[in-house]
């Protein structure tokens, strides 16, 4: 049960850092290739957890951990392509939706998981959910699918990881994979080209909203990746209706006094997306009645 919790929590922070990200993408550091970078070098802090019992596994499971890293950096310039191009509500929630329908298939595939029958109606209810609270007229599906591949492949290598390594080798591998899969995009001169225009652009209170916002992001998914361990990957991935449904909520309170996240709400979207938080407190009940 405390893996619910956490997923809770964790879901709630990230919708903060959603919010924020559109903010920042939408005019302050607009290149999503050094967004992404900037906060894949701010996982460099992972090496406080060396003395907390990281330990060589093998070749093996170091290929995994870094195939994970790596699939989240890939995701995350997805994600941040989307949210620089729609909604910031439309562009979480479709990358949300295909990365848990791609989490729970790779899940069955590698973990040889599987949900019991009320699970499976409490997915179902959650996926929808997600989906119908993505509804917009400004759609990123091709962005969202590749966002929401290279995360479900992520999540679910990240939690074979935990099984195989524990939580902190877990973290730490997949943590240099990560950061080593952003410095091997350098290679490429148009990255190259976005981080330094960035770094050198960006005004100094952005930089530092910046890293106080991926700070947030790195206690979020600290407490998500605690829940994955204790969890259900599937499940936890299917709880992401939670963090639209909060980033949704956010926009409409703070949509007003900060331009950059408004969203545009007309009655056919505020129905379906209404009748998305439905479906994702449906999906919740029944995952709450198992316990």
């Amino acid at each position: 049960m405390l893996w619910l919790y956490l997923a809770l929590l964790a879901y709630l922070i990230n919708a903060v850092v959603f919010v924020i990200d559109k903010y920042l993408l939408a005019g302050h550091i607009p290149k999503y290739h050094a967004y992404a970078f900037g906060v894949s070098i701010l996982s460099l802090v992972s090496v406080v957890l060396i003395p907390f019992g990281v330990s060589w596994h093998g070749l093996g499971y170091f290929l995994i951990a870094l195939a994970s890293g790596a699939s989240f950096f890939v995701g995350l310039m997805f994600l941040y392509k989307s949210i620089k191009e729609s909604d910031v509500s439309v562009a979480a929630t479709q990358t949300g939706t295909f990365g848990a329908v791609f989490t729970y298939l790779l899940s069955v595939i590698i973990l040889k998981d599987s949900l019991h029958l009320l699970n499976v109606f409490a997915f179902i209810f959650l996926i929808s959910g997600i989906f119908l609270l993505g509804k917009s007229n400004r759609h990123v599906f091709l962005p969202a699918i590749a966002a929401g591949a290279c995360f479900g492949l992520s999540f679910v290598l990240l939690k074979l990881s935990f099984n195989n390594g524990g939580f902190v080798n877990g973290m730490f591998w997949t943590r240099i994979g990560f950061v080593g899969s952003a410095f091997m995009s350098l290679l490429s001169g148009h990255v190259r080209r976005e981080v330094l225009f960035a770094y050198q652009h960006a005004p100094n209170r952005s930089k530092f909203l910046f890293i106080f916002n991926k700070f947030l992001a790195g206690i979020g998914f600290t407490v998500l990746y605690f829940a994955i361990k204790l969890g259900n990957v599937s499940l936890v991935n299917a709880l992401l209706g939670l963090q639209f449904m909060f980033t949704f909520l956010l926009v409409l309170v703070f949509g007003r006094r900060i331009p950059h996240i408004r969203e545009k709400i007309d009655f056919r979207v505020l129905s379906a997306k209404l009748s998305g938080i439905t479906f994702v407190i449906i999906g919740l009940l029944i995952l709450f009645l198992q316990q």
